[in-house]
Order: structure tokens, then sequence, then C-alpha cells
């Protein structure tokens, strides 16, 4: 019994170093994983706030070329109602 035990305990050392290498692989692992994570939200924020700029200045372009619109149109039924035509 004496020559088991020692084996025993060579097998036990080589399982717990194994677990050790495990563990640090794991830690290493999550923390790439965190700063992947991480970086991704930068990346998610940045194109947020790019959207939202270029919806802002799409809303203002809308705007501008709506007023632009209104008055091309008055000038159009000016010119319609003001050149002495009878079409109507």
């Amino acid at each position: 019994m004496s020559e088991a035990t020692p084996d025993r305990l060579d097998r036990i050392e080589a399982a717990l170093d194994r677990q050790v290498a495990v563990n640090a692989d794991l830690r290493t692992s999550v923390t790439e994983l965190r700063a992947t994570a991480e970086a991704l939200l930068q990346v998610a924020t940045i194109h947020q706030q790019n959207f939202e700029r270029l919806t802002s200045e799409l809303n203002a372009d809308r705007q501008e070329w709506r007023s632009q619109i209104d008055r091309l149109w008055e000038y159009l039924l000016q010119q319609r109602g003001g050149n002495g035509s009878t079409d109507s």
C-alpha cells in the first residue's frame, strides 16, 4: 500500500497542476472577452452617435427642402395666376 500512496499522490498533483493551468487559461479568456466586449461597446456607441448626428442632419435637410419646395410652389402659383392666362 505504501507504493500506491505515492502514485496516487503523483496523479493528484498532476490533476491539480492541470486544473491550475485550466484556471489560468479561463482567467485569460475572461480577460480577453471583457476587453473585446468593451471594444464592441465603444464601437456601438460611436455608431449610435453617428446615427443620431446623421438623423439630425437629415431632418434639417428635409426641413430645408420642404421650405424650398414650398417657396417654389408659391412662386409657380403666382406665375400661373399673374400671367394673364385664361386656361381656367
